[in-house]
């Protein structure tokens, strides 16, 4: 799976962390911390999950779940990118690139992806993709029950695929896909990621 770290976020990394900022070092240090059994040493790495410290140490406390843990993450920083909203960096063996892409198509990615993983009705992947407000208020479960019942639920899909050939608005923080009618898909960032708000 791939990992993706904000570049913002490496640059206010804990002064407590003794690795270097450079995103795969901050990787090994992570996997080795859990690896090793220094919970509060890997929680230092991260960005204070919404579960907070007390989840992450439970979550953690089993050494089969932190050596799984620490495996992916070694996995995935051999496809390592680091990402801001106008800049996207991925690696290339031992170097870092820049990813040039347009700014409006980052976003159009992560509609296409959510579009993609609605038709597929995989559920937990279409969840993960909404925004924060949308994902409190929602459960995968819900989401597929929504879905089944409202008779406009495969039309607003229909429409924000073909908003996906329409011309991306990028602005501070948010991307708008017009749908005409004064309607439009609208992405917000979080977290460095694009996340869908409303499909009208």
């Amino acid at each position: 799976m791939k990992r993706t770290v904000l570049i913002g976020s490496l640059l206010l990394a804990p002064a407590c962390a003794t690795t270097s900022r450079e995103p795969v070092s901050v990787a090994e240090s992570y996997a080795r911390a859990l690896d090793e059994g220094r919970l509060q040493d890997a929680y230092a790495l991260t960005t204070d999950g919404p579960e907070g410290l007390v989840a992450f140490l439970e979550r953690y406390s089993d050494e089969t779940t932190r050596r799984e843990r620490a495996a992916a993450v070694r996995a995935g920083a051999a496809v390592l990118e680091a990402r801001a909203p106008s800049l996207t960096l991925a690696r290339a063996g031992e170097d870092w690139r820049v990813v040039e892409a347009r700014p409006a198509d980052v976003p159009r990615a992560a509609l296409r992806r959510f579009l993609d993983a609605s038709d597929a009705k995989d559920w937990k992947t279409v969840w993960s993709l909404l925004a924060a407000p949308l994902r409190a208020r929602y459960t995968p479960e819900r989401l597929q029950e929504d879905f089944e019942r409202e008779p406009l639920a495969k039309e607003r899909l229909r429409r924000a695929r073909l908003a996906l050939n329409t011309h991306v608005r990028v602005g501070a923080g948010e991307a708008v896909f017009p749908l005409g009618d004064e309607r439009a898909v609208l992405l917000v960032l979080e977290d460095g990621e694009y996340r869908i708000s409303a499909l009208e």
